[in-house]
């Protein structure tokens, strides 16, 4: 079945490729932030300086007590509570280079969930993307120190959208040893992008450096508590391999509500726990979560038996 659901999303990929749905959806989405200009929230000083720095540069690197999210301190208790369940967690498979936290200690601990969707951090992403949010969830990823070299640990481009957004916060230190985040300038990914031909699969380590000198691969270091604010889909990106130590984070994602391949996105539980996790949210913030035709049919399917 799996096998069967990425030839699928391969084949709509290919189809989008073309130049009338390309041309299609473009229209539609410079169309959308046109209409959307209007309805867009007012932010801080310092939150806009976050969103203009994100429009040059595609990151920015802040702390928890920077950011000022409402929910930090609950978040910090649970976080520290939940660790020594995935620490130890054997892998599974052979090359397994990541353990996430399951969805029922999401459920247990739901302030992780409920950071990323405080409004307040809503409202800058809406800022950024100039359009309605959608709130993917969260992951809680323990990065394994091995030598595996795959997936999210080779440089690449996320496709879901056009722009997006992930918040990253660092969960124990983290130095060039220990699984730093890496990234490549947005000026030079254009050309990155150009000289590969590149069609969104992942690049090795060898290949990337061939094209571009490791002397431009910027790492993100930092304590505990560290918060990367990146748009994955405007910059070359990858986790660094951890050798010294395991690296603890929440991932955070975030796309429109119209992306690019709507087919790519994916929600970080399945209904039910969606909707337990969402009970005493905000009508607004629920939009955020339940933002396709799809999920809110199920949401409200869900409702009547609540």
């Amino acid at each position: 079945m799996q096998i069967i659901q990425q030839v699928k999303k391969q084949l709509l990929f290919n189809r989008d490729q073309l130049s009338y749905f390309h041309n299609l959806s473009e229209q539609n989405y410079q169309r959308s932030q046109q209409q959307h200009l209007n309805n867009i929230p007012t932010i801080s000083d310092e939150e806009k300086a976050i969103v203009n720095q994100l429009q040059q540069q595609g990151i920015v690197i802040t702390s928890l007590a920077d950011l000022g999210i409402p929910l930090t301190p609950q978040v910090l208790t649970d976080a520290t509570a939940i660790i020594p369940h995935i620490a130890k967690v054997l892998p599974s498979y052979k090359n397994q280079y990541l353990v996430k936290a399951s969805s029922e200690l999401l459920l247990r601990y739901p302030s992780l969930f409920r950071w990323g969707a405080e409004l307040k951090l809503l409202n800058l992403v809406e800022n950024y993307l100039r359009l309605p949010v959608a709130y993917h969830g969260v992951y809680f990823r323990r990065d394994l120190a091995n030598n595996v070299k795959k997936k999210t640990r080779l440089w690449h481009l996320d496709k879901e959208d056009r722009k997006m957004l992930k918040v990253i916060i660092y969960l124990s230190d983290v130095c060039e040893e220990s699984g730093s985040f890496q990234y490549i300038s947005k000026d030079l990914t254009p050309w990155i992008f150009d000289k590969l031909k590149y069609n969104y699969s992942q690049i090795a380590e060898e290949a990337m450096e061939a094209i571009i000198s490791s002397y431009y691969w910027k790492s993100c270091i930092g304590k505990s508590g560290t918060v990367i604010i990146i748009d994955p889909a405007s910059i070359f990106h990858r986790g660094k391999v951890p050798v010294k130590s395991e690296r603890f984070s929440l991932f955070f994602d975030y796309t429109s509500r119209i992306p690019k391949y709507p087919y790519f996105c994916k929600s970080c539980c399945g209904i039910d726990e969606l909707v337990k996790l969402s009970q005493s949210l905000s009508q607004t913030v629920k939009n955020c979560i339940f933002w396709n035709f799809k999920l809110q049919q199920e949401y409200y399917q869900k409702q009547r038996f609540i």
